[in-house]
């Protein structure tokens, strides 16, 4: 049964859906779009320190997201989804730094559990999982689903099993886990999510919005890194 946190997350991927004007089954075509043009907050995707997969950085009612440019296309979905969901759901503290073990739903902590069902729901809401399901589900389905909503095989099965659709969820990680998987992508091909985020190699890809900031300089190299000083006057760019 899903906790209070995870439907405190779900619920309010469901608002900001509708809020931006979403199709509440669809896939999102492109996250770093949604987020950046619709919900106004600015993406930095760039090499990030040894097991981060992404950050929230707030000031006020400012904020920029970090995505690790390092991992793969799935992954920086989810992040990025995971960093929006932070802001999404009210989450004040400053800075929220993201382990791959936090996003996978290896923590206790509250917040990140709400941040982790915004992004499951966000990027693949209840109902469009729904509609490709006949059912109990097999490697085939999970690939699909994967496929449709722009998740790694292992985050589409994580899903199926928040949403009680699998009674062998498992067996399915078991089989994820030997690799099966990848010879279901072989053979299904299935179209995939054109997300900007998968086409980004050169890093660091900064926000437009972060033009002309002394966080622009510094993740360019052009300026000292003055850690968090930098990040507000960042940020004070933006919330002008």
């Amino acid at each position: 049964m899903p906790s209070r946190d995870t439907k405190i997350g779900a619920r309010r991927a469901g608002a900001t859906r509708a809020a931006l004007g979403l199709d509440p089954c669809a896939p999102l075509a492109c996250v770093l779009t949604t987020v950046e043009r619709d919900a106004r907050l600015p993406v930095v995707v760039a090499r990030l320190d040894d097991g981060v997969a992404g950050c929230c950085v707030r000031s006020g009612a400012a904020a920029v997201l970090f995505v690790n440019g390092a991992d793969a296309p799935g992954r920086r979905r989810f992040t990025l989804a995971h960093e929006y969901g932070h802001v999404a759901c009210g989450h004040d503290r400053a800075t929220w730094v993201d382990s791959a073990e936090v996003l996978a739903g290896r923590t206790r902590d509250g917040r990140e559990v709400q941040a982790n069902a915004f992004a499951a729901e966000f990027l693949a809401p209840r109902d469009g999982v729904a509609e490709l399901l006949d059912g109990e589900p097999d490697l085939e389905a999970v690939v699909r689903i994967a496929a449709r909503f722009g998740l790694s095989s292992i985050a589409a099965l994580n899903r199926l099993g928040t949403l009680g659709a699998t009674r062998r969820y498992d067996r399915l990680r078991a089989e994820i886990g030997a690799g099966d998987h990848q010879h279901v992508w072989d053979y299904l091909a299935p179209p995939m999510v054109d997300d900007e985020l998968a086409r980004i190699d050169a890093l660091p890809r900064l926000s437009p919005a972060l033009e002309g900031s002394e966080l622009a300089a510094m993740l360019r190299g052009d300026a000292p890194a003055t850690g968090a000083p930098a990040l507000r006057r960042g940020l004070a760019v933006i919330a002008r």
